[in-house]
């Protein structure tokens, strides 16, 4: 018997949904370029792209000498924020499956930290505080969110070793807790060098951290010297395995309120000038 083979159908290829949307996005996006503001205001651009590319290969590590206080105030920023975040957020997780819980963890990380800094700027001003929680408040919707699913997601083998009748208490800190341990670890670790960016952008608002050198740097064309900032930024970052160490983070945390410096005096009349504008829209 000969086997009979059946027409083989063509198969017509299919774009998938995320495909298509983004190809949508592509689209819109092309056509928003065409009316947007996208003129070229400086007279030589070329000239200034020419200063740049020296600046980057002559950076100007001078600067340097004079920040070492600038660069322990990003770090203790960055410290200060997660730390805060984090705690807020290990406390969130544990009532994360409550709607109203994650709604406001949504709405808060949704917003970027430098938008958060402009917010608390218009109340407590350039004081440390503004930018502690510039970076704590998204930091802890995005932790409790993140911490949340690991609980949920963990293998519980420590369950069955507990004795009948163990509290939840004892059962968490027992059962649950040590099995993700070194995933909310890792986590951490990774969020606080996010933290370190964060605090470094921070100082394009004002505060005292190394993005507002830089950003001063570029305003005045002082590109060598952006670029020795950009390049200390990238050694903290790449060094935090060896300075970040686990035994010293505790020390480390509990000495960096200590070294974010002083700032403006708050304002009690713009918080409740903030409040008035939000709740009746007028000032």
């Amino acid at each position: 018997m000969t086997a009979v083979s059946e027409p083989s159908l063509a198969v017509t290829p299919r774009y998938s949904a995320v495909v298509k949307t983004s190809l949508g996005f592509v689209a819109v996006a092309a056509v928003c370029l065409v009316f947007s503001d996208t003129s070229i205001t400086t007279l030589d651009p070329w000239s200034e792209l020419e200063r740049m590319a020296w600046g980057v290969l002559a950076p100007d590590f001078s600067i340097l000498l004079g920040l070492g206080r600038v660069i322990v105030q990003t770090v203790a920023f960055a410290l200060s924020g997660v730390a805060l975040g984090a705690v807020g957020g290990f406390l969130l997780s544990q009532v994360f499956h409550f709607g109203p819980v994650r709604w406001i963890c949504a709405a808060v990380r949704a917003v970027h930290e430098l938008f958060w800094a402009l917010i608390f700027l218009q109340m407590l001003g350039l004081s440390p505080l503004t930018g502690v929680l510039a970076i704590a408040i998204p930091y802890a919707g995005i932790c409790a969110k993140v911490y949340a699913e690991t609980l949920e997601e963990a293998e519980l083998p420590a369950l069955n070793a507990l004795p009948w009748g163990a509290g939840i208490v004892s059962t968490f800190f027992y059962a649950r807790l040590p099995d993700v341990w070194v995933h909310i670890k890792n986590y951490t670790s990774y969020r606080f060098e996010c933290g370190l960016r964060s605090s470094a952008v921070l100082g394009f608002v004002g505060l005292p951290t190394l993005g507002f050198h830089l950003e001063t740097a570029f305003s005045e064309g002082n590109y060598s010297e952006a670029a020795a900032l950009l390049i200390a930024f990238y050694v903290l970052i790449a060094t935090l395995r060896y300075w970040m160490r686990p035994k010293l983070i505790g020390f480390y945390v509990l000495a960096a309120p200590f070294f974010l410096g002083g700032g403006a005096a708050i304002d009690m009349a713009n918080i409740v000038r903030l409040s008035n504008v939000s709740a009746y829209g007028t000032t």
